[in-house]
């Protein structure tokens, strides 16, 4: 029993040893703790900055006008009334607005044909024209959206006119000229910002990222001062390479889990991004994919010779994996081998999670499937490291009994 207890005092005063001793090469490395705090903190800043107006307001566009009458002129009046967009310019013929469009003075371009008002007095079906960029897709977005509002109003404003010249009372004109009232109602981000899409994503990007970065410049340097300088720690422990894991994930864990809280509670609170979800259970959710990012970083350092190399290494994959996360497409929708890729990663079953927990305030079992796939690559990652260390141990413990007689 007594034993017991002292293998047990013994492997956390070595855990203790170790955690400190790894605080203080992270507070000690200027690099590190460039990526540890400097990336953490100043990012999601400027993120929350670039994306605090949410919603693209007044995109400038261009009508050309070839009725010129009082119908189209309340059109343009119209569609310049919109959040959408703006009218800028009144250009006399479509090679002029097209112009404007090529120099960037415009980013769309509405046409209403000469008979557009004698089409409406007609009864005959009038087109209105508009021309936007694609390939700028929240910008044509924009500019379709409020075109698109402003053309419909106009025909349902039309149909209400004609069932009251047929004797139709106005509430009931209204009811027949929209049958169906559509209402749309977004969910967990009622202003459809981009910047309340967006962030939540780029928030665990930006932890994982930062964890692989910074462990993986640890590990480089470790491996520049030569394999003795790594067996120095291992020849500090009774207990083997378990304790030296164990007491490294802490130190991390110890500096990571502020941070997290700074990210996804003071930052989305400061920009008002949407956080509904109870604290507890973004604290519960988010110790699994640190684990789990812990573990890949430190499995990934013992690839690198170098701080350099592992620095391009890992700067190399943040855009691959940003689009593997899910975020810019559906995971489900990708390939079937990248879609399996993609699962290796802790940040595209974090994302998910995430989301629901933090952003839906849904309750933590939601979650869990998410959750259950975070502790799965925790334990996958810290059984890979364990392996590599134990070889590396055995491998060397000669060395490694040499070094504990010379202490």
């Amino acid at each position: 029993m007594n034993s017991l207890k002292q293998y047990i005092s013994t492997g956390f005063r070595e855990m203790g040893s170790i955690w400190f001793l790894e605080l203080k090469r992270v507070f000690t490395d200027s690099g590190v703790m460039l990526l540890f705090f400097g990336a953490t903190l100043v990012y999601p800043l400027l993120y929350g900055i670039s994306y605090n107006t949410e919603v693209l307001r007044k995109t400038p566009i261009a009508v050309v006008d070839l009725d010129n009458t009082q119908r189209s002129r309340e059109l343009t009046r119209l569609l310049n009334a919109t959040e959408q967009i703006a009218v800028l310019s009144k250009p006399l013929s479509l090679a002029e607005a097209t112009a404007q469009f090529y120099n960037g003075t415009v980013h769309g371009v509405v046409v209403i044909p000469a008979d557009y008002g004698k089409s409406i007095a007609t009864g005959a079906q009038a087109i209105v024209a508009l021309y936007a960029d694609a390939s700028y897709m929240l910008i044509y977005k924009q500019v379709l959206q409020g075109t698109m509002l402003v053309t419909q109003a106009i025909g349902n404003a039309v149909k209400v006119e004609r069932f009251q010249m047929q004797g139709a009372h106005p509430s009931q004109s209204a009811n027949l000229a929209a049958p169906v009232d559509f209402v749309s109602e977004p969910l967990y981000n009622p202003s459809s910002g981009y910047g309340s899409y967006a962030m939540p994503a780029l928030i665990m990007l930006i932890l994982q990222q930062s964890l692989l970065m910074g462990i993986g410049m640890l590990g480089g340097s470790e491996r520049e001062r030569g394999l003795r300088g790594y067996l120095k720690v291992l020849s500090r422990l009774n207990g083997g390479t378990v304790r030296l894991i164990f007491g490294r994930s802490l130190a991390y864990l110890t500096i990571y889990i502020p941070v997290s809280f700074y990210l996804l509670a003071l930052v989305m609170r400061w920009f008002s991004f949407p956080h509904w979800g109870n604290p507890v259970n973004v604290f519960l959710f988010s110790i699994p994919f640190l684990l789990s990012c812990i573990f890949l970083g430190m499995l990934l350092s013992t690839l690198f010779k170098s701080r350099e190399q592992s620095m391009i290494t890992l700067l190399f994959t943040s855009v691959p994996l940003l689009f593997l996360s899910g975020f810019s497409w559906p995971v489900e929708s990708f390939p079937w081998g990248f879609e399996a890729l993609s699962q290796l990663f802790p940040s595209t079953p974090g994302i998910k999670g995430m989301l629901k927990v933090c952003v839906m305030g849904a309750p933590l079992s939601s979650a869990g499937k998410e959750l259950m796939h975070l502790w799965v690559m925790a334990a996958v990652f810290f059984f890979a490291n364990w392996i590599i260390l134990q070889r590396t141990y055995s491998k060397n413990q000669r060395v490694i009994e040499l070094m504990r007689r010379g202490r």
